[in-house]
């Protein structure tokens, strides 16, 4: 024999695996190695060793099934018997579920809806309110806000010489930054860009526990007033604008409109772009004698806890400063408390409650797939109840039937689960997108191995829920009485239509309460829409702009750009403010009536203060009450004058009239702070908020009062066609260094501000119309079973004459008395139930009338069409047909 190598080696070792003894081995193996070298004479490499992988098979196919015989001889170990059952209960579920492809569709899909929602929405509640922040020990990281004495809402902001003594005077912080978020413009190369940015009182890296990769963060002693000009970047920033050059540190770039010309001395570690997406912290320049100090409230903060420090800790000594703060400065600290909470409850406080009212709804979408499904199920085993009765007289016990029956649903489940991950990926990105802005934290959602975790559970939550009815029917109906009785089945007697009627009805409970907490929600949202806000909303433009100088620099830019934008075609009117309405801005601030007494500490009356141009109230069309609106004049005139709103008038003067009287704004945002003159009242605005009642307001010339930082509204003629192209050459034209932020229509400002109850209840809809829809499909499946095993019945009242209304009315009504009792039991729930979005309603009660008739046509609409179809196959039922069948 040549040399002609030897056969795949692998294939040989197939052999090995199978074959018991080394002389089985060397004679099996050994006659097929020289039966392949013989071939190998005369035939191709490839032709022989295709010849002996088969050959190998072969030998492994026929020992291997002696090697099964032998085991089968064996006894087995209970754990082995077991295993093999299950394994047998599990062929035997993908057999009978492959004879009714049909039957399992449905199921998989109805299942798999439910658990791919349920897990995209736990995804969603697991990322945003359940996993810690992104930072290092993030249970440390706190925030201090203040909270007036009588007041039930909580502000943000802190003044900068309360962040200091707080800091000072607290033995459990150990860091406590007070920052304030803004927009800079950086110019580099010629190219302008707008970058989110902060001012802080000193760095933020060490209260996160962080190291620069690059320089150094900033200094408590380089902020203040007559601070250096330093600036630490981002990572994104040196990376993207600076190419992660090394000597970034110590380069000058320049800032603001005014070209300020800023050091890098450093640069943040990657990822880090506290708060929000900042991309430079600057230090704050605060303390300036012009300055408002303790009135001032322009601080967030961040801090964290010190050694052995809790939030309850910090909290006592909070209010302890508070206290001693409110006797050594009265005028400014009298009824101001320090409100501690994690930084995390800051972040995620808002959405809570949506986040948990969505994961509630879209669970009571899965509980009603999860009845659908054994419905299915338990019709299903009715119909097998033959099958049944011949596995029990060979010796099948009632536990192996209900094993039987328990895979089936587990099969289901675990097919819809897999691809319920993939509707649960897709839902997430779904989410990620349409909650932009409305939801913190969305770039953190991801499905991870808690998601998948959470998914398992469903999946064996599924399987018990689905083969419990089943199960509990084979324990009270011995399957043995039926044989011999083939080809009628079951219906499960009076109990199991019972069970059945039960189970629809709880569907329809469920799709109830869902529908009802939808509809408040619509109700609201059109609440919403219907507010009147008290200024013109239709064709009106704002853009936010900042500018730096004098208040004499100031007041010329806004002057001029007004009247260039007025001369565009199409403008109708043009103002400035600051504040605007649902917008950035304004200064809340103590009032002193001149010729009344000064107040006592903590009872004077607040006022929004709007500085604006003289057009700006008729552009905005806010009716004048009486006196007269602001004119050009005012902004030089030496005698300060103000316009007030009807609140303002009823705080302050309920029984006077205020044209003519002082009023003292005490703030000055570095502006003086002059005695106003009223002049004239205005219509009450809703400025803050939709949903909040108007507050009182002072509206006073900006000439006097003169912040850089306005916002340009711009009312056009209707179709006028897109003026902002022509507006941002007016304002680049007198200062192309100047950002335009927050460009949008007074109408996309209204639409941001109910966009959260727009997103929920979107969602409550979409939950609500997937319920009703299962519950109208349930409803279906019982009635048409009920037809198919009443058909004999309904034929035998046909023949005796019953006429076609009578037939229907035997369907109708068992359709309706599900209705019926679902729909009072979900009614009952929807009213109990309705104090959990009691919260997120407006001007609309859990009780709304309206709604409940809406939800109550609805579910009947919904249930006439599930109804129609059996209820119309029984009345065209053959007598005579069904009469001749056994």
């Amino acid at each position: 024999m040549s040399d002609v190598g030897r056969p795949p080696r692998l294939a040989e070792r197939l052999m090995q695996l199978v074959l018991r003894s080394e002389a089985q081995v060397h004679g099996v193996v050994g006659d097929l190695r020289e039966e392949w070298a013989r071939r190998r004479d005369s035939r191709s490499r490839v032709a022989c060793d295709l010849w002996f992988w088969r050959q190998a098979c072969l030998v492994y196919l026929r020992f291997r099934s002696e090697q099964r015989h032998v085991s089968e001889e064996r006894p087995r170990t209970n754990l082995a018997k077991l295993a093999g059952d299950i394994v047998g209960d599990l062929r035997l579920a993908l057999r009978t579920l492959r004879r009714r492809p049909l039957f399992a569709a449905v199921a998989i899909l109805t299942i798999s809806l439910g658990i791919g929602t349920t897990a995209a929405i736990y995804a969603v509640v697991d990322g945003v309110l359940l996993s810690p922040l992104p930072y290092r020990d993030p249970g440390g990281l706190v925030t201090v806000s203040v909270l007036r004495e009588g007041s039930q809402s909580i502000q943000r902001d802190m003044s900068p010489p309360d962040v200091a003594d707080l800091l000072a005077q607290s033995s459990s912080l150990e860091h406590l930054v007070g920052y304030q978020p803004i927009s800079v413009t950086l110019t580099d190369d010629g190219e302008s860009i707008l970058l989110d940015a902060a001012r802080l009182s000193e760095g933020l890296l060490a209260v996160f526990r962080l190291t620069p990769p690059l320089g150094r963060d900033l200094r408590a002693d380089e902020t203040g007033y007559g601070a250096p000009r330093f600036v630490v970047i981002s990572y994104s920033l040196w990376r993207d604008r600076f190419g992660m050059s090394r000597d970034v540190v110590g380069r000058s770039i320049e800032l603001g409109t005014a070209g300020t010309r800023y050091e890098i001395i450093g640069v943040a570690p990657e990822g880090f772009e506290f708060p929000g997406h900042t991309k430079m912290w600057l230090p704050h320049r605060f303390g300036s004698p012009e300055s408002c100090g303790r009135a001032c409230h322009t601080w967030w903060t961040i801090g964290r806890l010190g050694p052995n420090a809790t939030v309850a800790s910090l909290s006592t000594e909070a209010r302890s400063i508070a206290a001693n703060l409110s006797l050594a400065y009265p005028e400014s600290n009298t009824g101001k408390g320090f409100v501690v909470r994690t930084l995390q409850e800051q972040v995620v406080g808002p959405v809570r409650a949506r986040l948990w009212i969505l994961l509630g709804a879209v669970s009571v979408v899965l509980l009603i797939a999860c009845a659908n499904v054994a419905n299915l199920l338990l019709i299903r085993t009715y119909g097998r109840t033959n099958e049944f009765a011949v596995r029990t007289a060979l010796g099948a016990s009632r536990w192996q039937l209900m094993r039987q029956l328990v895979t089936e649903s587990a099969v289901l489940a675990v097919v819809g689960g897999a691809a319920a991950v993939v509707i649960a990926v897709g839902g997430v990105e779904v989410f990620a997108l349409t909650s932009a802005g409305m939801v913190p934290r969305v770039s953190e959602i991801t499905i991870d191995g808690s998601v998948l975790l959470f998914s398992v559970g469903l999946v064996m939550a599924v399987t018990v829920l689905t083969s419990v009815s089943p199960a509990i029917y084979l324990t009270r109906v011995a399957p043995s009485v039926n044989l011999g009785h083939a080809g009628r089945g079951s219906d499960g007697g009076f109990v199991g239509r019972r069970f059945r009627s039960l189970v629809i009805g709880f569907e329809v409970a469920l799709s109830v309460v869902l529908l009802s907490g939808a509809g408040l929600l619509a109700r609201s949202f059109g609440e919403l829409h219907s507010v009147d806000l008290g200024f013109e909303t239709s064709d009106v433009l704002r853009i936010t702009l900042s500018t730096g100088g004098d208040i004499e620099d100031v007041r010329t830019f806004y002057r001029t750009l007004e009247e260039r934008v007025a001369a565009i075609p199409g403008v109708e009117a043009v103002g400035s403010i600051y504040g605007a309405p649902l917008g950035p801005g304004h200064t809340t601030a103590k009032l002193r009536i001149e010729g009344r007494p000064v107040p006592m500490p903590g009872s004077e009356t607040l006022a929004g203060v709007r500085a604006v141009s003289p057009h700006y109230l008729e552009t905005a069309q806010i009716p004048l009450v009486s006196g007269r609106t602001l004119l050009p004049s005012d902004d030089v005139d030496p005698l300060p004058v103000a316009v007030v709103n009807e609140t303002f008038v009823r705080d302050n003067f309920p029984h006077e009239d205020p044209l003519g009287n002082r009023v003292q704004v005490m703030t000055d945002q570095g502006y003086g702070s002059p005695v106003w003159t009223i002049v004239g009242i205005v219509r009450d605005i809703r400025s803050e908020a939709l949903t909040q009642e108007p507050i009182a307001e002072i509206y006073v010339p900006h000439g006097h009062f003169g912040p850089g930082y306005m916002t340009l509204t711009v009312r056009s003629a209707p179709r006028a066609g897109p003026l902002l192209p022509a507006i941002r050459e007016e304002i680049h034209s007198l200062n192309p260094r100047i950002p335009l932020r927050q460009v949008e229509t007074v109408s996309q400002a209204i639409s941001s501000e109910a966009a959260p109850t727009r997103f929920l209840m979107l969602l409550a809809c979409i939950f609500a119309a997937v319920a009703l829809a299962l519950a109208g499909v349930g409803l279906y499946g019982v009635l048409a079973y009920l037809v198919s095993r009443r058909a004999r019945d309904i034929g035998v009242r046909i023949a005796l004459g019953a006429r076609t209304v009578e037939v229907v009315g035997v369907v109708l009504s068992e359709g309706l008395r599900i209705v019926a009792l679902g729909a009072v039991v979900g009614l009952a729930a929807s009213l109990l139930s309705g104090r959990v979005v009691a919260a997120l309603l407006y001007e609309v009660t859990p009780q709304d009338p309206w709604v409940l008739v809406l939800v109550l046509v609805t579910l009947l609409l919904t249930a006439s069409v599930a109804m129609f179809i059996p209820a119309w196959r029984a009345s065209r039922v053959d007598p005579v047909e069904t009469l001749r069948s056994p």
